[in-house]
């Protein structure tokens, strides 16, 4: 039942799902398309201090220019930045969004003129310089409809070089009535100059107990899958739905186990890579599956050093960076299965 609740790649419990289109001016040729949930601050679980942050700045008509969210992947920096859109044009002067008037709705639905996502192409890893000089034109015009014109910049650490420098020009003269928000892992892959004229915000990975809970009183998860789920999550909500989505929480329970018994579960080379066959090999699948095997030997480790569990945890994030790097896949996992088996053996 509760996978009905469950649209790609996430949907809230009330059913609503929204899809923020990114277009091309002129012509509105559909760039790239993102979902996400679709929340009120009051909804977003396990960042209470960023939520208080953006209401007060709501609030007390003091919003930045310019906001850098940073945290782990699936934490809800997105669901934030849409929702502080919501927030800074309800219609209602709810600093929560009241979800009725048609300012909220319509960023519900992905369909408002003054909001817009803008993260790196279908198929590309990068945000080009076209995609931040057509920000740079839209930017210059007042608000169509709402009080604020917000540009939510996913990936942002993804621009390019030359799009990083152009993203910069904006900031250092900051167009009124303009809210930029961009949207990172990792601060210090942006540069320093972007950096130091964004206001900080910071998300931090939720709860494990937190993760289970909301799965079971929202979602309608099983206890046991919940808690299943919130351990391989590494403290993302959005990592554990995806692998609910995915139906994938049993195979990352037997990945986990490998690595956690020391390879001994594949026995040789011929089963090492029977096993290999078996995991799914699209680039976002296997980065998902890699960061909830990194997460749960990283919390072994803190629970119980040793030497053969770094290395493990060494072969994970290798492997993880060689994935982001554009390695092909296929290789990347067999060569840390056969890296783990090489420890164990050794």
């Amino acid at each position: 039942m509760y996978r009905d609740k469950l649209r790609s790649p996430l949907r809230d419990p009330k059913g609503r799902w929204g899809r923020f289109t990114l277009h091309k001016s002129g012509n509105r040729e559909t760039s790239r398309r993102l979902e996400s949930y679709i929340m009120k601050f009051s909804e977003i679980v396990g960042q209470e201090v960023a939520v208080n942050i953006l209401k007060k700045s709501i609030e007390n008509n003091r919003s930045h220019h310019a906001y850098l969210f940073m945290g782990p992947d699936g934490v809800g920096k997105r669901t934030t930045a849409i929702a502080f859109a919501k927030g800074l044009n309800c219609r209602s002067s709810s600093s929560d969004g009241c979800d009725l008037c048609d300012s909220c709705k319509k960023i519900e639905n992905g369909t408002h003129p003054d909001v817009e996502l803008i993260g790196p192409r279908e198929g590309g890893l990068t945000i080009s310089i076209d995609q931040i000089r057509k920000l740079q034109r839209r930017v210059a015009y007042k608000p169509l409809e709402g009080k604020w014109k917000v540009y939510i910049i996913d990936d942002a650490a993804s621009a390019t070089e030359e799009a990083a420098n152009c993203l910069l020009k904006t900031l250092e003269e900051p167009p009124p009535q303009v809210i930029l928000i961009l949207i990172t892992e990792n601060i210090y892959r942006l540069l320093s100059t972007v950096r130091s004229r964004c206001q900080l915000i910071l998300f931090r990975q939720i709860p494990r107990t937190l993760i289970e809970k909301t799965l079971t009183d929202q979602y309608e998860v099983a206890p046991e899958e919940a808690r299943s789920l919130a351990r391989l999550s590494s403290g993302s909500i959005g990592r554990a739905l995806y692998c609910l989505e995915k139906e994938t929480p049993e195979f990352g329970e037997r990945l986990r186990e490998i690595f956690e018994t020391g390879g001994s579960l594949i026995g040789g080379y011929g089963k090492l890579f029977q096993f290999s066959a078996e995991i799914p090999r699209d680039r976002e699948s296997t980065l998902e599956l890699l960061n909830f095997l990194l997460g749960d030997l990283g919390r072994k480790f803190a629970e119980n050093p040793s030497i053969l569990k770094q290395k493990k945890i060494e072969i994970v994030m290798e492997t993880l960076d060689l994935i982001k790097r554009n390695v092909n896949v296929n290789l990347a996992i067999d060569g840390m299965l056969l890296k783990l088996l090489d420890i164990v053996n050794a």
